[in-house]
């Protein structure tokens, strides 16, 4: 590895403002995850224009998700999001190899393509949210650090192998892959199922260069009050009230998340990681004043719950439920009934890496030859890791570049830390498939 760290740096440096012109392109490509959508399909025909220049074109493979036989009635695929069908037509998933003889272990880099929404806001340090504009070492917009960055730098391990003439015994693959966001993961299963027997991966979500050897798993959730009645205003009659029974559940919400952040965290974890409860959206009578002046007799809380990797999903649920009825049937609100807790999305599993396996050797060489100190840790983020092995005998690390405001306003990526992930990327294919 180490006679080839001087040609993957220079390499790196001649190519890298391509390289980030590239990703400010496939930033600039709104590609949202829109349930029961997306719109990952620019993006992916983007990176397709772009790889076809180094990569043949039986080496690339663009299918979706209903191609896969046999996929909807798979044990892991997640059919729905709330009340509506998941539609995978023209979202494809994008995966291109770089093929060696055959008598070594094959690796992938993996990623996402699909971004959350921007909301329609104005961002602050360029207003545009799909920019990708620098400014101080950090290029901006939604899908930078979630992760396109990460995905891209999987496509240029490829390109830099390839332009280096550097023959290896093993393939070495790349994947950008649809529906994460919003617990999609359908996206995940049908490269797994279509490529089973790939030995390692490499998924680069942004982990500030840590290596994430164990990550959290969650599920979205929703409460739901209906206190029936005619609501309005009731001259002269007690009107029930949705609002206070959210207000209670809200309340039972923060003691839930209070308890979450006091469990004691895995060992793979740093001491000060915790999990929670996040509460995303109250609602009940409205957005505005114009729409208030009536009691209603509908509300709903949108919440997300996170559990530690090896937690069942029965246990998940039934610790969280135990829990708010504990607390609810204190209050004379719900003497009548217990309000209404359902998953709007999948029971994202977290997952663990295999510390002894062969490739996170070749990951730590890769540390020590570009002088990057190694730190492997239990990350506090839930995705597609779960999946990997779950379908197939693809072991999983995440580790990619350090970012920040990941789904917020003015989300970025670090360029610096782009580049390193980069030159792991590669090294540790060179090693590893040597």
């Amino acid at each position: 590895m180490e006679k080839y760290k001087a040609e993957v740096e220079n390499w790196i440096e001649r190519n890298k403002e391509e390289f980030l012109q590239n990703l400010s392109e496939l930033i600039q490509i709104k590609t949202e995850n829109l349930p029961p959508g997306g719109n990952e399909k620019p993006g992916q025909e983007y990176l397709h224009q772009k790889i076809s220049s180094f990569i043949p074109d039986e080496d690339i493979d663009i299918f979706e998700v209903d191609d896969i036989e046999g996929i909807r009635e798979h044990p892991l695929f997640f059919p729905r999001i709330e009340d509506q069908e998941r539609n995978y037509k023209d979202r494809p998933n994008l995966v291109a190899k770089l093929a060696g003889n055959g008598s070594k272990k094959s690796i992938s880099f993996t990623g996402h393509m699909d971004v959350m929404p921007a909301y329609g806001e104005v961002w602050e340090v360029f207003n545009d949210p799909f920019s990708g504009k620098i400014k101080d070492g950090k290029m901006y917009g939604r899908g930078s650090m979630d992760m396109k960055a990460g995905t891209l730098a999987g496509f240029y391990a490829l390109k830099c192998l390839k332009d280096l003439n550097i023959k290896l015994s093993g393939d070495v693959y790349a994947e950008s892959l649809i529906d994460e966001e919003n617990g999609g993961v359908n996206g995940t299963l049908a490269a797994r199922l279509r490529y089973p027997d790939i030995d390692f991966a490499i998924l680069t979500e942004p982990s500030a260069l840590i290596a994430g050897i164990e990550t959290v798993g969650g599920s979205d959730w929703k409460a739901s009050v209906d206190v029936g009645g005619p609501g309005g205003f009731g001259f002269g009659e007690e009107l029930a009230n949705p609002i206070y029974k959210l207000s209670k559940i809200a309340l039972a919400l923060e003691e839930y998340d209070n308890k979450l952040k006091k469990m004691q965290t895995p060992k793979n974890f740093k001491e000060e990681q915790f999990i929670r409860l996040l509460t995303f959206q109250l609602y009940s009578g409205g957005t505005n004043y114009m729409e208030s002046g009536a009691v209603p007799t509908k509300g709903h809380i949108y919440f997300w719950v996170e559990t530690f990797a090896g937690v069942s999903e029965e246990k998940y649920r039934k610790d969280f439920k135990d829990f708010m009825r504990s607390r609810l049937e204190e209050y004379d609100d719900f003497k009548d009934g217990l309000p209404e807790f359902e998953t709007i999305i999948r029971y994202l599993g977290g997952h663990k890496t295999d510390t002894s396996h062969p490739a996170m050797n070749s990951i730590r060489k890769s540390y020590e030859n570009l002088g990057i100190n190694y730190e492997q840790n239990g990350l506090g983020i839930a995705s597609d890791a779960f999946a990997f092995k779950e379908t197939s005998k693809t072991d999983v690390v995440i580790l990619g570049p350090k970012g920040g405001n990941a789904h917020g306003i003015d989300e970025w990526v670090d360029i610096e830390s782009l580049l390193d992930t980069l030159k792991i990327l590669v090294l540790t294919a060179i090693d590893y498939c040597g």
